[in-house]
């Protein structure tokens, strides 16, 4: 590998720092500067100010990575974590989807299956998150989409409600931190010019929808599978739709389980390595790609070692106490405002979940309920009908995340926030004319239009907030952004139960939340399509 001058000063300045007594503040100094609205400039890694030895290991990570390139192992990894980022829209869609017909079989006026599927999420993405960042990424991949398919089947065999939403939960805990760890991973092992791959992989989100609406057509257009009655007249033998739904969806995520243990192989992944003090691993797993596939991998343990000993994490696998998993946790959460730029970044990105998580279930959860309430010229006159209508409208929200990664591609200077700023504005007019709907093409039409301009601004959000997070708190940030969104989804049905779901306040809502998020991605201050993520 030829010598790089500014990889030999990082290197004297850590030798440096090693015999200094100003630690963070001599790491710090040397942050590159930044000016507002303008995006920082330089290696992502050099933001992280916690540890300047990490810095420059990474960026040797980053270099061979770049080196190997793109193989048919990211082409696996890109389908596969793309199945998991499906199952987690999939599950969400199956419960709002089929939960008509269970309240009525169960007697039940309140959605407390909505508060679970979201409170299952929850706690699925701070677990896994939480801790793909101690014990590692590969464990979570390889068990939580079997646990959920496991969960996901038993949820159609159960006897009552309070069973039912138990194993809603239960499904979704197991499932809710792929959204924080596929794109960890996939990330995690791409060369910084096929970083765009991460926001394409959002129309995999599309595709779990429509997957999940699909199924319920099928089985909710033949009457022999769900009941004629309301509330209490609806026994178990006359309405079994939805518990085939549920067994038909929890096969199809077990297929995909079965797919993640056999067609591929994972490899820790080696900036989580290089994170834990595993140099001597995190080599040998780039060499194996490289070798499998022909590519050159010129890095070497001496290379990572030469750079010195990192003090900002630690390896906590080598001290799984109680007592050191709360540390480890507190460190990791440090490490998100380890100086001013990554405190802003940080902020405003938990900020923009946030709202997310009161604008998208209100839409996708409770539209039903809107558009059921708009006359007969809105919406279709058979149970069939309205459910061929949603699967129409959930699969052209497939092309929000090909239209954002495609936009990234051929038009890189707009970067991600431009995309998300697009993408945004765009939904929030979208959410302002829904209310204008008074026909069924009308209604078909523009909920079509709704799902493809919102998930191109979420392909970019979700493929955004991983990249701009420090490698050894990576999976920790994402898991709180998204706890962000379903902490704020949890309480959703309760708004909806108690307030005027007929009317159109909540489409106002959802726009008004959407427009200020994308405003908001004017004042991030990292553009990733333009650096290499740390």
């Amino acid at each position: 590998m030829s010598t790089d001058p500014e990889k030999s000063n990082t290197q004297a300045v850590v030798a440096s720092i090693n015999d200094s007594n100003d630690h963070k503040d001599s790491i710090t100094d040397s942050l590159p500067s930044y000016k507002f609205f303008q995006s920082a400039k330089g290696e992502l890694s050099n933001y992280d100010s916690t540890d300047i030895v990490l810095r420059t290991k990474i960026n040797l990570i980053n270099d061979a990575l770049d080196e190997i390139g793109f193989t048919w192992y990211h082409f696996k990894l890109y389908c596969l974590n793309g199945m998991g980022y499906a199952v987690d829209s999939e599950l969400t869609f199956i419960q709002s989807s089929v939960a008509q017909y269970v309240r009525y079989q169960f007697n039940q006026t309140y959605p407390a299956d909505s508060h679970a599927i979201y409170a299952g999420l929850l706690v699925g993405a701070i677990f896994w998150g939480f801790g793909a960042d101690l014990i590692g990424r590969k464990i979570a991949f390889n068990t939580s989409l079997l646990l959920s398919a496991i969960f996901a089947i038993l949820t159609g065999a159960m006897g009552n409600f309070a069973t039912y939403c138990l194993f809603v939960a239960f499904s979704a805990a197991a499932s809710g931190g792929n959204l924080v760890l596929d794109t960890t991973v996939f990330l995690e092992f791409l060369p910084s010019k096929y970083q765009w791959l991460v926001t394409l992989m959002a129309s995999w989100w599309g595709v779990g929808q429509t997957i999940a609406v699909l199924t319920t057509w099928l089985f909710f257009s033949h009457d022999e599978y769900i009941c004629s009655g309301g509330l209490g007249d609806c026994p178990s033998g006359e309405n079994m739709g939805w518990r085939y739904v549920w067994f038909v969806n929890g096969g199809f995520v077990l297929i995909v389980a079965i797919l993640r243990l056999t067609i591929i192989k994972l490899e820790e992944t080696p900036k989580f390595l290089v994170c834990n003090q595993r140099d001597e691993e995190a080599v040998l797993c780039l060499q194996k790609i490289a070798n499998k596939y022909n590519r050159s991998c010129s890095l070497t343990v001496e290379q990572l070692q030469e750079c010195g000993q990192i003090t900002g994490n630690e390896n906590f696998l080598s001290n799984p106490t109680f007592m050191s998993t709360i540390k480890s946790i507190k460190k990791h959460i440090k490490v998100l405002f380890s100086n001013k730029l990554m405190a802003l970044s940080t902020s405003l990105l938990f900020s923009k979940w946030t709202l997310l998580g009161i604008s998208y279930p209100l839409y996708s959860n409770f539209l039903p309920i809107y558009l059921a309430t708009r006359g007969a010229n809105t919406s279709a006159d058979s149970t069939a009908g309205v459910y061929r209508d949603s699967v129409i409208s959930n699969a052209s929200s497939i092309g929000g995340g090909l239209i954002g990664g495609a936009i990234l591609y051929l038009v890189p200077v707009l970067g991600r926030k431009g995309v998300m700023i697009i993408g945004g504005l765009i939904s929030m007019a979208l959410f302002f004319g829904y209310t204008a709907v008074r026909t069924r093409s009308q209604n078909v039409a523009l909920s079509s239009s709704v799902y493809v301009a919102i998930n191109i601004y979420y392909s970019c959000l979700y493929a955004y907030t991983p990249e701009v997070m420090p490698s050894s708190a990576r999976a920790t940030g994402n898991a709180i952004s998204v706890a962000c969104m379903r902490g704020m989804a949890c309480i959703v049905p309760a708004i909806a139960y108690f307030s005027d779901t007929s009317s159109s306040i909540p489409v106002w809502i959802c726009g008004a939340c959407v427009g200020l998020i994308s405003i908001c991605s004017i004042f991030l201050p990292f553009e990733p399509s333009k650096q290499r993520v740390a």
